[in-house]
């Protein structure tokens, strides 16, 4: 594409924004550009500091990398799922006014990219959220059985399955932040544009995600989808088991769960590193948001589909083993475990970052390596036998 091309007029592959401040349109932009409606296939423009009749305001030149981090890290952020592939250049003009060109790459066979749950794309010159036909006309593109587990409708699940009370409310609060309520979708397309389903055969019918999030008895469709939690005695199984519990309900309930038994077990241990006299400083056996990393690690990444083998906690003398039925996923099976990540369930990593319980992605492993140095612990072990565990080794 040419600069005269790119500069002519916005059009379904090309979209101009004034300035880097306006954060969210730019977020909505690169999410329509990624999900590439019409299915061009073609590279999206999003140039910054161009006025929509073409004037050529331009961007701070004395400010332009710190901008340039601003953009790369918003794009990067748990506000814009899953993240697009894109590429920020400069382009110094002969008139002396600098723009930048954020260029987007659709997914050859896209997972449909949202921003703050919802689904955006480009007709003609305007970005606007994805209406149901636009999903199914995304979603075709993706064979049923190669979308993720999480993504595909239970054929004998219903809406009233889920916690109507809750979703009306998140439905509400939305409808009430929304510019033009009049127009906003009605509870079943608003639930479909969020991808937690979509109408079956005439009914609306939940998909995993929606039941792990948000369902009245999550088990009753998904048995395996719990957490065992396992203290024993010893350094080994065969030792006397000194709590046990199974964490069961939404995968909010599974978090809050965990944690309670996480944080009941953990004990401070006196901090040999450091003699500050008669002061004796402690530090816990293990590192505490390693653990809560650990914990959303277990119920954010497992394999779902295909097994009633639950996640579990196994607390043994001086290590605690975090198990997961399924090795790693996509791009995060290449290189140092942890070096790349993957989703093998976006829309559950969706609805945790929207709850709040997932804050960063892409460095949950090498946070917790970091943590554990920080803290005195032996390097994190990692084993991978249909399975992964990642086993913790407390302060010596």
């Amino acid at each position: 594409m040419t600069k005269a091309e790119l500069y002519r007029t916005e059009t379904d592959r090309i979209e101009w924004k004034r300035t880097p401040q306006d954060s969210d349109g730019i977020l909505r932009a690169a999410c329509a550009l990624a999900n590439d409606l019409g299915g061009s296939g073609e590279p999206g423009r999003l140039v910054i500091g161009l006025e929509k009749d073409g004037f050529r305001r331009g961007v701070d030149a004395e400010r332009l990398d710190q901008i340039q981090q601003d953009l790369s890290n918003r794009l990067r952020s748990t506000k814009i799922q899953p993240t697009p592939s894109f590429d920020i250049s400069v382009d110094h003009g002969d008139d002396g006014v600098t723009l930048l060109v954020i260029t987007v790459i659709p997914y050859p066979v896209p997972p449909v990219v949202m921003m703050d749950g919802i689904a955006w794309v480009r007709q003609g010159s305007s970005t606007r959220r994805a209406t149901q036909a636009d999903l199914l006309r995304l979603n075709e593109r993706r064979p049923e059985h190669s979308q993720p587990f999480d993504l595909r409708p239970i054929a004998a699940a219903t809406l009233q399955d889920l916690n109507l009370g809750l979703l009306r409310a998140k439905y509400e609060a939305a409808r009430v932040e929304d510019l033009d309520e009049e127009t906003f979708p009605g509870l079943e397309q608003w639930l479909t544009q969020r991808q937690l389903g979509r109408p079956v055969a005439g009914t609306w019918r939940p998909n995993p995600a929606a039941l792990l999030l948000f369902g009245v008895s999550p088990q009753s469709w998904l048995p395996g989808a719990t957490v065992e939690f396992v203290r024993y005695a010893g350094q080994d199984i065969d030792s006397e088991v000194v709590a046990r519990k199974t964490v069961a309900g939404t995968l909010a309930d599974q978090l809050e769960g965990i944690w309670a038994q996480l944080t009941a077990h953990l004990a401070s241990v006196p901090d040999h590193r450091e003699n500050e006299g008669i002061v004796e400083r402690y530090l816990p056996q293990y590192p505490i948001e390693a653990l809560k990393e650990l914990a959303r690690n277990l119920v954010q990444h497992r394999l779902y589909e295909g097994t009633y083998a639950p996640g579990r906690i196994e607390w043994l003398g001086t290590r605690i083993e975090f198990s997961n039925p399924g090795g790693p996923f996509g791009r995060a099976s290449e290189g140092e475990f942890g070096e790349h990540s993957d989703y093998r369930n976006p829309i559950v990593t969706a609805g945790l970052v929207d709850m709040g319980y997932v804050q960063q992605l892409g460095r949950g492993v090498r946070r917790v390596r970091l943590l554990l140095e920080r803290n005195g612990n032996p390097p994190l072990e990692i084993e991978k036998d249909g399975f992964t565990r990642l086993i913790l080794r407390a302060r010596p």
